[in-house]
């Protein structure tokens, strides 16, 4: 009989501890519920938000065959990092430049270029 009450000391060890373990996990398992609901509410936001970009791309008028990325003629305005072809460039010429044509023209052309 002795044997028998020795050998529930232990399992009643391990219920125990099961249940402390259960009641500090309930906490635990709050917040990690909490954090899931978090993950699908932004998850909610995020899906609704790409059915709103879709129905954009969805009602956007179609480009002419060929078209993409290109402008009509005569109305390209200014590139990044490239001159504005609608502007008027003053570059000093010094007499000593090598040139060709007359000093007194009214149109100077400039090529520079860069060998390295």
């Amino acid at each position: 009989m002795n044997h028998v009450i020795q050998s529930r000391g232990p399992l009643a060890l391990l219920v125990a501890a099961i249940g402390l373990a259960g009641c500090q996990g309930a906490g635990a398992f709050a917040q990690v519920s909490e954090k899931l609901n978090q993950i699908s509410d932004s998850q909610t936001q995020i899906l609704s938000k790409l059915d709103a970009l879709e129905t954009k791309l969805a009602n956007m008028p179609a480009a002419a065959p060929g078209a993409a990325g290109k402008q009509p003629p005569g109305q390209q305005g200014p590139q990044p990092g490239k001159p504005d072809p609608a502007a008027t460039y003053k570059v000093a010429v010094a007499a000593t430049d090598a040139s060709k044509g007359p000093a007194d023209a009214k149109v100077t052309l400039v090529e520079w270029s860069d060998f390295q």
